[in-house]
């Protein structure tokens, strides 16, 4: 039960703090990735929410990399990534999906970073590629 309580008041200012979005812009609809994808590969950190770290590696070869730490919930996650038009999509593998609590289910495309919406729609910071 404190486990739960925990993660409950750790994950609060994600899931409070910030506006839903319409509910068709909650994921990135997958698609084949393509070669020119790859211009996005890079080692994004999380910016601009408080008292969480994350960051996200999108490697050339549609594989991705990210993890999450808010209080005591520590979140891991690979898997296969792809760009649609204007957003990135992220899809972990069912060895991590199962265990997911947060995790970024659209990033939009802002000039060079990427703005998360997060599973039930609410969208929180943004990564930005590390230099």
């Amino acid at each position: 039960m404190k486990k739960i309580l925990t993660a409950f008041f750790c994950i609060s200012p994600l899931a409070f703090s910030s506006p839903l979005y319409a509910h068709n812009k909650t994921t990135c609809k997958q698609v084949k990735f393509q070669s020119t994808d790859s211009t996005w590969a890079g080692h994004y950190y999380l910016q601009g929410v408080m008292e969480v770290g994350s960051e996200l590696l999108l490697e050339p070869n549609d594989k991705f990399k990210w993890y999450l730490a808010v209080g005591a919930l520590d979140q891991y996650a690979e898997g296969t990534w792809w760009k649609n038009g204007n957003c990135i999509g992220l899809k972990a593998t069912s060895k991590y999906a199962k265990n997911l609590e947060i995790f970024p289910t659209r990033l939009e495309i802002h000039d060079k970073d990427l703005t998360v919406t997060w599973l039930g729609g609410q969208q929180d910071g943004v990564y930005r590629l590390g230099e």
